[in-house]
């Protein structure tokens, strides 16, 4: 007797039977879901449809969005090109202070070179107030302050282009520099004692400090030039020379041989610092110093030396006296020094020799034209060492003491003419005594 079997009864919802030719599948879906699934699939696209329909009929709206996206576009790309103008800003901006820093360099670099000439200038100037001054140390520029302005250029900061990419925000974007301020005219200025422009501003400082050192140091040669120029003016007035010819005499060599070999174009100098403080105290030494120069080149021309060494003794001075030999007043138109028989006898001023030898009273006799004017006579000489037409310096052996022509013994017999008159010769041996005393 075979059991009856009882069939399931159907599980409700949806079945679905997923069939392959290696297995079979079976995916059961409760009710609720398949409802949803099959419920809401076709509202979603009828809703799709709708939307599309409502599109389709209002473009206004597809326009409007367009616009507004496109005013997006167009604000991101002004933003953009702000942000460019800026960066173009900050590189000009940054390559007119690197043009104005490299300018501010080049004056210091010229201003340097100035003060080197003007050193190189006081050391001349110093060596004609005193022979033996050959520099000026104190008035150069210290080395540190050299070797600063030598490497000041290295410190010229390199204009660098913002060119690195952004990204650009629409709120909020700004351009910042380096230092953390924003950019434009406000940017903040780095006073770090070490920065270039500081150490620009301590370079020129020093630079100034070296000027008022070069004009003080022009300023102290200028009272020793002025001292030594009246020294001179003052043996030239006491020994009655004109002092403007025999400065013209003396400018222009008197003949002589020292200023022979030289010459030469003109060309006038341009002096370092034309203008300012250092020029007017450089013109006023300048005048002094030439006076000086001139009087020194004079001097050599002038009879202020003595024709014999040591101690003069005069015999018989310059002026009426008692003649000699005749027992008659006459006038003595030199003055008469005693001396040695054979002593020597030196030319008192530098001078082209007129005469030399046998000469009426004066027996043997040099004559030394000095220029200007003035001339020296020496008589009664046992030996004449030079001869007519040659030149002759001061202090130069011209002869020696005797005792010819109208002579009562060894003696020199010495004058001094000017434009061909006697003068007296004392005057000039007494400047010549007080100018070696003052020196």
């Amino acid at each position: 007797m075979r059991a009856a079997v009882s069939a399931k009864p159907p599980r409700p919802g949806l079945t679905l039977h997923l069939t392959s030719h290696r297995f079979t599948r079976q995916l059961h879906l409760p009710p609720a879901l398949a409802a949803t699934l099959f419920g809401a699939g076709p509202l979603l696209l009828l809703g799709c449809l709708a939307l599309g329909g409502y599109f389709m009929f209002r473009d206004d709206m597809l326009a409007s969005l367009m616009r507004r996206q496109a005013n997006m576009q167009f604000a991101y790309e002004d933003r953009i090109a702000t942000l460019r103008a800026q960066v173009d800003a900050l590189a000009s901006r940054q390559m007119l202070n690197q043009d104005t820093f490299e300018g501010k360099v080049a004056q210091l670099a010229v201003r340097q070179a100035e003060l080197e000439s003007r050193s190189a200038l006081l050391a001349s100037l110093a060596a004609r107030v005193d022979p033996d001054v050959t520099a000026v140390a104190a008035t150069r520029p210290a080395a540190p302050e050299a070797a600063s302005a030598a490497s000041v250029l290295t410190l010229a900061p390199k204009p660098s282009v913002a060119n690195e990419g952004f990204k650009p925000v629409p709120e909020g974007l700004e351009l910042r520099s380096t230092d953390g301020g924003a950019a434009g005219p406000g940017l903040s200025q780095n006073d770090d004692p070490a920065s270039p422009d500081q150490r620009l501003k301590t370079l020129a400082s020093s630079f100034d400090r070296v000027e008022r050192r070069q004009i003080g140091m022009l300023n102290a040669l200028e009272a020793p030039a002025a001292e030594k120029a009246e020294r001179l003016r003052e043996a030239f007035a006491e020994a009655g020379l004109p002092v403007e010819r025999m400065v013209r005499h003396g400018g222009s060599g008197g003949g002589s041989g020292a200023a022979e070999g030289v010459g030469g174009p003109f060309v006038p100098a341009d002096l370092p610092g034309a203008h300012g403080d250092f020029a007017r105290a450089y013109a006023s030494l300048s005048r002094t110093i030439d006076l000086m120069d001139d009087l020194r080149g004079a001097l050599p021309f002038a009879p202020l030396r003595q024709p014999l060494p040591g101690q003069i003794e005069v015999t018989s001075p310059f002026g009426y006296r008692v003649d000699p030999f005749l027992g008659r007043p006459a006038l003595h138109t030199g003055m008469d020094l005693h001396g040695e028989y054979g002593e020597a006898v030196h030319a008192t001023a530098a001078g082209r020799v007129t005469v030399a030898g046998p000469t009426g009273g004066y027996g043997n006799m040099v004559e030394i034209d000095h220029g200007a004017g003035l001339s020296t006579r020496y008589g009664h000489l046992s030996r004449i060492d030079v001869a007519a037409g040659q030149w002759v310096t001061e202090g130069q052996d011209i002869g020696a003491i005797g005792s010819t022509g109208r002579s009562t013994g060894p003696h020199l017999h010495y004058e001094v003419r000017m434009d061909g008159a006697p003068v007296d010769p004392s005057r000039y041996l007494k400047a010549g005594r007080m100018l070696s005393a003052s020196q």
